[in-house]
């Protein structure tokens, strides 16, 4: 069997990538969020708030003794309090990096940890951003966390070379999705965020990414590794 664990499967792009991997049937997928919005014989729901650190440190993979291939997608993330340093509210900062790196980072550990031996196709793809490579006013938790999480994963890929059963390591900036998570940027207010009425522009435009479609890549991503050989990717190259 092939093991897929995903964060953030009752929403979005995470739910699009399960969506498209149960489509398959030799695919097994956990999806690990707060909510679950997923109804299928192959996925198991694994409910985890990743703002609770001590849970995100109890929490352990199956061992899936039958697993010819196990995959870990970070996928979860908060945009986090969009506003100007200095007017930002302490517990959201917190919020921000536990869940999108913090949490992460445990989780990416412990993954490595029980699988490292095995010797299987092994994989951790995560979900990046335009933000972790240029910086965004008003949005200085969201870049700083997915730029760290980043750079986490390139040290990672470049530890596993000294391994005789490597991760491949892979982070993919999809570009600008249709998401909740945009609805939330055209609900700020203008003093804000200055770059506002760009992201409003997207939409009615009709430029913003469809979920599906980000779902599709990843999962091709995941079934043919082969032909892509770049750790971190942006699709809209």
């Amino acid at each position: 069997m092939r093991y897929f664990y995903i964060t953030g499967t009752s929403r979005g792009i995470g739910k699009a990538i399960a969506d498209v991997l149960l489509e398959d049937k030799r695919n097994m997928v956990m999806g690990i969020s707060r909510n679950h919005t997923i109804e299928h014989t192959n996925y198991s729901a694994i409910t985890l708030d990743l703002n609770d650190l001590e849970k995100v440190r109890e929490f352990s993979f199956g061992e899936h003794p039958d697993a010819e291939k196990i995959v870990f997608v970070n996928n979860a993330g908060v945009l986090g309090h969009v506003s100007q340093v200095g007017r930002m509210y302490n517990e959201k900062i917190i919020q921000s990096y536990n869940i999108n790196l913090v949490s992460p980072s445990i989780l990416i550990n412990t993954f490595i940890g029980q699988f490292q031996d095995r010797d299987m196709e092994k994989m951790i793809l995560n979900t990046s951003s335009g933000a972790a490579r240029h910086t965004i006013p008003s949005w200085s938790t969201y870049c700083s966390t997915k730029t760290g999480i980043e750079m986490f994963l390139q040290v990672i890929e470049d530890e596993q070379k000294d391994f005789d059963h490597p991760f491949r390591i892979y982070s993919v900036a999809p570009g600008v999705v249709d998401t909740e998570m945009q609805d939330e940027i055209r609900e700020v207010e203008p003093e804000n965020f200055r770059e506002l009425d760009r992201f409003v522009q997207l939409k009615k435009e009709g430029m913003l990414v469809d979920p599906k479609a980000v779902g599709k890549k990843f999962a091709d991503i995941m079934e043919h590794p082969e032909n892509y050989p770049k750790t971190l990717m942006d699709l809209r190259d």
